[in-house]
């Protein structure tokens, strides 16, 4: 394995340069760079050129992560047709946009985004999902339909009556 001091030299020399480099390539170039570092750290001996050995880790680290981010767009794309609510509340017409939802739900704070996400895209039982967030049922179910209030109004869709909302367990 390469040394520790070895490393430290290989980044004082290269760390700069290389994070220029893999900026010019897009994507998140800080983290290529550590990853590629890493990647270099579990080699059993330096390269005979570590610049462009870092280069093409990094290189190939990037389009590995847009590989990765395009596929989860597409796979976010084709769930996000699917209607949200279409278990627990029966009132989203399918023409929402995909992105729009997913802007509202990343509005939402940690906990309800979760748990709105366990309960309709995961199809996890209140308790479940209070097992899982650490917090008791009620709380969960309380949490999850708030969440829900919260985003029948950013896309001013009429809440329904207490008494007309569906919840399977």
């Amino acid at each position: 394995m390469i040394g520790a001091s070895d490393l430290t030299a290989t980044w004082d020399q290269f760390a700069d340069r290389l994070l220029l480099i893999a900026r010019s390539m897009g994507g998140s170039a800080e983290d290529a760079v550590q990853e590629a570092f890493i990647v270099l750290a579990r080699q059993p001996e330096m390269p005979d050129n570590p610049l462009a050995w870092l280069v093409a880790v990094c290189r190939n680290l990037q389009r590995e992560s847009h590989r990765r981010e395009r596929r989860r767009r597409a796979r976010e794309s084709r769930v996000g047709r699917q209607e949200w609510f279409d278990r627990d509340v029966n009132l989203v017409d399918s023409q929402l946009d995909a992105g729009a939802v997913t802007e509202a739900l990343m509005r939402l704070s940690s906990p309800t985004r979760e748990i709105i996400v366990m309960r309709v895209w995961g199809e996890m039982t209140f308790e479940s999902i209070a097992d899982v967030v650490e917090l008791s049922r009620a709380t969960v179910h309380r949490e999850f339909h708030d969440g829900l209030k919260k985003l029948k109004l950013t896309f001013d869709i009429e809440p329904q009556p207490e008494s007309m909302r569906l919840c399977h367990e």
